[in-house]
């Protein structure tokens, strides 16, 4: 008899790693002080209360994120996630970026994002935005929008409050879902599959800003995970429990 693949799955409450779920091609860990650096090149080590210019991809895609702006780089926060330091970034010109093309989800037939983190009410707010102007995942104050490829949109409303936030896109079932701390958000069904050239031109993976423009993130950016496929139910709920744990959800 075929074995169940779902049974290959760690059980969900014995996940240590994101990389133990196959498919990870980028792990952002703002507890993890020596996968940032102050210095967009990658020097310079960080203490709580640093500004931080280097965010290292601990996947095998190494998509490190920078920003060679002093003023324009978050900091790492003491106590600001349930007594535990957090990447903030404040609303006004924060973010960090891969400037190379990011070409790691190009083509895919389903892509999965995972981001803990809150936004303030008072403020619109942008958390990630993946792939320019076609592929996006943008947390604002009470809204979060999706794009699963250029001119479609998908809003699902919710108070952004500390939470997990995972944006599952099935290009073979047209579908898109959108989960807070796991649990599955109603929203309309989307169609669309990913270009085979979503990273071949700009600036093309942002973490606390649209592109770098406008919509700055206003508050804490914890863990961001991007899987290249849509992950199970299972899946899901495997790396919800690791978070919730890691971040006192």
């Amino acid at each position: 008899m075929p074995m169940n693949p779902r049974l290959l799955v760690p059980r969900a409450t014995g996940l240590s790693s994101p990389l133990a779920i196959a498919g990870c091609i980028g792990w952002y860990d703002s507890l993890d002080l020596t996968a940032m650096a102050q210095n967009s090149d990658g020097t310079g080590a960080v203490a709580v209360g640093d500004q931080v210019g280097y965010w290292q991809d601990k996947s095998a895609t190494a998509a490190h994120v920078t920003q060679g702006t002093a003023a324009n780089r978050p900091t790492l926060t003491a106590n600001s996630v349930n007594g535990r330091p957090a990447l903030v970034f404040d609303g006004s010109n924060d973010n960090l970026a891969k400037t190379s093309n990011y070409t790691a989800q190009n083509g895919l037939a389903g892509l999965t994002r995972i981001m803990v983190g809150s936004s303030s009410l008072n403020a619109i707010s942008t958390t990630t935005f993946t792939g320019g102007p076609t592929i996006g995942f943008q947390l604002f104050s009470n809204q979060i929008y999706t794009y699963p490829k250029s001119g479609v949109n998908v809003r699902a409303n919710g108070a952004m409050s500390l939470r997990s936030y995972a944006s599952v896109f099935d290009g073979g079932a047209l579908s898109l879902n959108i989960y807070f701390n796991n649990v599955s958000q109603s929203i309309a069904a989307s169609t669309g599959t990913i270009t085979a050239t979503t990273g071949a031109s700009g600036t093309v993976l942002h973490i606390g800003s649209n592109g770098g423009l406008n919509n700055f993130h206003n508050g804490p950016i914890c863990e961001y995970l991007i899987y290249g496929r849509a992950l199970s139910d299972l899946e899901l709920t495997a790396i919800h429990n690791y978070l919730k744990k890691r971040w006192g959800l």
